[in-house]
């Protein structure tokens, strides 16, 4: 039987929670009114409720048709932000919000955001609210997205808040690509490296080696610690690039480790050339974050517990938190910043002007938009870095190959001549 979860609410108007088995979606409902609770909210538990082998690839549309989907497609972020500006669209044209979520619900390609919304659909038919409705997909609606939306709802200004969230997501998915193409690049060539040298040990250096071993004389001392290194490669190339694949493994399960994820947003934080860029764009990702909030009437203390879970650094969400307790004890938004390593002197004094005026969420934009130069110029500027450094590598290593194969030939060049 299957198990739907539930949100519901008392006669008193009590928040309820839980699952509940039963046949059908209408059975669930029927049960909670025998309980003497009102639906709000009801949703498969996929966890349990795995259903059929062919279930998982035949599925009926709005028409009722039978589709074949091989792989169900989680919602992408640009899916979410094409939802979000036609949402925001529709409700400042005056569309009611349940016509508006059927109607974007049946232009959804992507079958699962399309489902959500229907459900979302039928929980605010209920008599809930919006931002309650969201709350449970939170793999899709994070609490930055449901608290805004809340905030929207309360101010009467949703679909100005919409279109500022609109805003806040191209500006993140902007700073995840410019993380993505400082750390590929980097590790590409590193890669390209490693597979050169290997080349150069399995295919070259043998048939130097053959022929110096035919010609019987001793080798030279670098010659011969190349000729060492490639057979060892050749003959333990098992036990080598098995030992690489266990050890990576090993730190992928350590950075999941709360030490490890610790380990690692310090390393980031603190590394000679990435560092510095990383700090940047922690800086200018919370700044980004607390504008947002404030601009859409979030209070500071909640602004602040959600820009620490969205910060993606444990490192900045201590630090955010921290933030938060001091200001909870009557300390000054800008007093913290300003003690603080991880955030820039000319950022504590921008906050601490834009509290004296009043006109901190304005502060906040412009140092946003100032850091979001900053990391286009520090990613231009490392990739700049690296680019030599990495071929003054890969140029030594070939080179010092190549020098000790030859060393042979020029000894013997010395005893002919």
């Amino acid at each position: 039987m299957p198990t739907f979860k539930y949100q519901a609410r008392t006669s008193d108007g009590r928040k309820r929670t839980g699952s509940i088995k039963a046949p059908s979606k209408s059975h669930a409902k029927s049960m909670l009114r025998k309980m003497r609770l009102v639906s709000v909210l009801i949703i498969t538990n996929e966890a349990e409720n795995k259903g059929t082998f062919l279930s998982k690839f035949f599925f009926r549309d709005q028409n009722g048709k039978i589709q074949i989907q091989l792989k169900e497609e989680q919602p992408k972020t640009k899916d979410l932000i094409l939802f979000t500006k036609q949402f925001s669209t529709m409700i400042n044209s005056g569309v009611p919000l349940v016509q508006s979520l059927s109607i974007l619900a049946d232009q959804q390609r992507n079958k699962k955001l399309a489902d959500i919304l229907r459900t979302v659909r039928t929980s605010i038919e209920n008599g809930s609210h919006l931002s309650d409705s969201l709350e449970p997909f939170s793999g899709i609606f994070d609490s930055l997205y449901v608290s805004m939306v809340r905030a929207g709802e309360a101010s009467g200004k949703l679909d100005l808040i919409l279109s500022k969230l609109v805003t806040y997501i191209e500006k993140s998915e902007k700073i995840k690509a410019q993380v993505k193409s400082s750390l590929s690049y980097p590790t590409i060539v590193v890669f390209v490296a490693i597979a050169v040298i290997s080349a150069l040990l399995i295919f070259v250096v043998p048939t130097f080696a053959k022929q110096f071993n035919d010609s019987g004389k001793d080798l030279p001392g670098l010659t011969q610690f190349v000729v060492d290194m490639s057979n060892g490669l050749m003959d333990n190339w098992h036990i080598i690039f098995g030992s690489l694949i266990f050890l990576i493994i090993l730190v992928k399960i350590y950075i999941k480790t709360p030490k490890g994820s610790k380990a690692k947003d310090q390393f980031l934080l603190a590394a000679p050339i990435i560092g510095p860029l990383m700090q940047k764009i922690s800086v200018g990702r919370f700044c980004t974050t607390m504008a947002t909030m404030l601009t859409s009437g979030v209070s500071l203390l909640e602004a602040l517990s959600i820009c620490a879970k969205a910060s993606g650094n444990i490192i900045i969400e201590n630090f955010i938190l921290g933030i938060r307790s001091e200001i909870e004890q009557g300390a000054k938004f800008s007093t913290p910043l300003s003690k603080s390593p991880l955030i820039p002197n000319m950022v504590a004094s921008m906050v601490a002007v834009g509290e004296q005026t009043g006109a901190l969420d304005e502060m906040l934009i412009k140092v946003s938009n100032f850091y979001e130069e900053e990391v286009d110029i520090a990613v231009k500027s490392m990739l700049s870095m690296i680019e030599p450094i990495m071929m003054i590598v890969i140029g030594g290593c070939v080179g010092f190959i190549v020098i000790a194969m030859y060393l042979p030939v020029f000894d013997l060049g010395a005893v002919v001549g």
